[in-house]
């Protein structure tokens, strides 16, 4: 058999995924996502702010935050994918946020929960 035709059997038999999330992988918490495009590749750098520790009188510390030249923000995380799979995951993403939505607004009487209709995946 040709390397052509094994390639082509591997990538067209589903296979179950096994989901391993190790002990070891460390969790950071994002405020800001960069996305970047080459080719037809995406690149997302998620990023966390911290905010700095003033002391003092609330006037003290207002005048400390806007002597501040910028706010830090670190990378905690880059992630690249092809834009394939970059379409899948936003499409999940925001098929998860407007189940999110509906769970916290059906309760509250609200019948149309979804965040923007115009992206749901029906």
């Amino acid at each position: 058999m040709e390397q052509q035709d094994l390639q082509t059997i591997i990538e067209h038999v589903s296979k179950n995924v096994k989901w391993v999330i190790p002990d070891s992988i460390r969790t950071d918490h994002a405020t800001h996502m960069v996305v970047q495009q080459q080719g037809s590749e995406f690149t997302f750098l998620f990023f966390e702010t911290a905010s700095p520790l003033f002391m003092g009188s609330v006037e003290e510390q207002i005048a400390a935050y806007n002597a501040l030249n910028y706010v830090e923000a670190k990378c905690v995380a880059k992630v690249v994918m092809s834009a394939e799979n970059a379409t899948q995951a936003a499409t999940n993403l925001i098929s998860s946020l407007n189940r999110y939505h509906s769970g916290q607004l059906a309760p509250k009487g609200q019948a149309d929960a979804e965040t923007n209709p115009e992206y749901t995946d029906n």
